[in-house]
Formats: structure tokens, sequence, C-alpha cells
């Protein structure tokens, strides 16, 4: 997410779908999905909270790309996507800012949510 964040061009940024240059505290934060009938979302749990992990600062959600979950800033208490997918020319891109612990990568939810966008980026994932 900020390995460019200081680039002066947007095409690593057009590539992700979205905007990240910071990002909160870290904390245990509700998922809520907001495009529950994506393939990608199937088999996560409605009641989700993630792990400690931090909650990244998305400032622009570029035209192709889709939110399909969300989370709230306990600072700024803003809503900031934290899952989406993004289309880049012929590439599908699925994308996630959660992630940054062991815990997370043994939590079940997140491990369905990254495994089923690995998928569908793979074009191996039906509709």
């Amino acid at each position: 997410m900020h390995t460019y964040r200081s680039a002066e061009i947007d095409d690593w940024r057009e590539f992700l779908g979205v905007t990240s240059k910071r990002h909160d505290h870290q904390s245990k934060y509700p998922v809520k999905l907001v495009e529950s009938n994506h393939p990608i979302l199937k088999g996560v749990s409605t009641n989700w909270v993630t792990p400690m992990d931090e909650l990244y600062i998305i400032e622009k959600v570029w035209p192709n790309a889709k939110t399909l979950a969300t989370s709230v800033s306990e600072q700024d208490k803003k809503t900031y996507p934290v899952a989406w997918i993004n289309q880049y020319g012929k590439a599908r891109v699925f994308g996630t800012t959660y992630g940054h612990s062991d815990d997370a990568w043994r939590d079940e939810n997140y491990l369905t949510l990254v495994s089923r966008g690995a998928l569908w980026a793979a074009g191996r994932l039906e509709k």
C-alpha cells in the first residue's frame, strides 16, 4: 500500500484502486461487508472483528475500484475501505489493508478473504 506513497505520479495507486498514505493505530476493528453477495466475501462472517491490526486511511477510491468491506476509524470516526477490487486494464486486482500480524494470518475470516480474493484476481472464482 505505502510502497510509493511519496511518488508524484499515481500509477501505483491507480493500479491498486485506492490511495493511502497513512494509517490509524492498532486495534480490533469491526468489519462491515458492504458487498456481501460478492463471491470473495462468501464465508466471511458478518460479525467479523479483526485481531489487532492497523486501519489504513484510504483517501481516494479510484473510478474502476469497488469497495467490498469497510471499518470505522476510532480516531476520526470515518468509514474506510479495508477490502476492494479493481480493474486495471486487463488485470483484476484484489486488495486489503489488513494482515499485519501473525494473529491476522491465523484468523479464519482473514484467511477466507485473502484466499478467495486471490482466486478471484486469478479468474478462478465464479460469480
